[in-house]
């Protein structure tokens, strides 16, 4: 039995229990929320010493010493609750056998600079990927391809990162839930490993007439998504530019013929500083150049991704301002059509029944 002198007694230890279980030293300034379920590393939560609480603003959530370590290790029941904390302070209950002790202070165990990556993707759908490619020649799907051109996109692009075509996504990945009425159909972008034998995740840009889309891209639900060419940040590639959207990092490959990835949207820049903390650093990129958009949420993760790139100690750079104002590397490619380059029909190697259609650079 949990005796009314131990809750008292337990429920002071909270400055114990985040430096145990948390690595939080300094309560003084506000630190990043201690629930796993918040997957945020701004300083958006305080302890109040007043009640021995701890509020986070970014979750909303409030803890005492029981409801955290209930959060931080999933106990039901305030006995258990109780007792996982004074062990984790290393404070004796009064119900135990052996007589009280005083507390002695714990070992601090610092939290780890970035947390391990989530487990991202699900089943390889590297199949339905090769045969979405197939139906990306078809000619009743040509306004795939038309759409990758009017991207900047040609056919050798279309080959070189594996893009498709799909009228129902759930033939890709079955997790998609999509909602298109006016899509004339879907361009699968699959998240290829090295040698293109798997792919374990895919997105689907919406193909439709301007202002139809209810969204301009699909992800499958229910996965954590992983970083587009997510294998370049550990096989100790010479440079590596990374970008904030898909079609961006194959524009930016297209323009400076260099290693791109891509976050695939900027929630994505924690997971990339984790794949990397998570990569031992002879494997890493020996460069690493920003190239986030040119908005305000842009600039914003550049600067956050940066930081984290300090702190990792991983040389890197700031992609410099596109020409003409362009927000992004897609925008600028387009842009630059007609006045550095046009496409240029060629016949393929195979008798097909349609050309293909290629880049010519002036």
């Amino acid at each position: 039995m949990i005796t009314e002198t131990d809750r008292d007694a337990l429920r002071e230890l909270m400055p114990e229990l985040l430096n145990v279980r948390c690595g939080i030293t300094d309560l003084r300034r506000s630190f990043r929320c201690p629930s796993p379920n918040h997957d945020d590393r701004d300083p958006s939560a305080h302890y109040y010493a007043n009640d021995n609480t701890v509020h986070c603003f970014g979750c909303g959530k409030t803890w005492d010493v029981f409801s955290l370590i209930a959060e931080l290790d999933g106990i039901d029941g305030f006995a258990e609750q109780a007792r996982a904390v004074a062990d984790a302070v290393g404070y004796r209950l009064s119900d135990d056998d052996e007589p009280r002790k005083p507390r002695q202070r714990p070992k601090r165990k610092p939290r780890p600079l970035f947390d391990p990556p989530r487990e991202a993707g699900g089943a390889d759908c590297a199949e339905a990927c090769g045969n979405a490619f197939g139906q990306l020649y078809y000619a009743e799907n040509d306004i795939g391809r038309r759409y990758l051109r009017w991207r900047g996109l040609d056919d050798g692009d279309a080959a070189t990162f594996g893009l498709g075509f799909t009228r129902d996504p759930k033939e890709i990945m079955p997790e998609f839930s999509v909602y298109e009425p006016k899509a004339f159909g879907f361009i699968t972008i699959p998240f290829w490993n090295k040698d293109f034998s798997t792919a374990n995740y895919c997105m689907v840009r919406t193909v439709c007439r301007p202002g139809d889309a209810r969204n301009k891209e699909w992800r499958p639900r229910g996965l954590a998504s992983p970083l587009w060419c997510e294998w370049l940040l550990s096989v100790a590639a010479e440079q590596v530019y990374v970008t904030e959207g898909l079609i961006d990092a194959m524009a930016l490959a297209k323009i400076t013929g260099g290693d791109t990835m891509a976050l695939g949207g900027v929630a994505n820049a924690r997971r990339f500083a984790q794949v990397l903390y998570a990569t031992p650093p002879e494997l890493r990129p020996k460069k690493i150049t920003v190239a986030m958009d040119e908005d305000d949420e842009g600039r914003k993760t550049r600067d956050r991704i940066c930081h984290d790139l300090d702190l990792l100690k991983v040389p890197h750079a700031v992609m410099p301002p596109y020409p003409g104002g362009a927000k992004d590397a897609d925008e600028y490619l387009m842009a630059m059509r007609g006045k550095e380059w046009d496409f240029e029909q060629r016949d393929p190697s195979i008798t097909t029944g349609y050309k293909l259609w290629y880049t010519r650079w002036r």
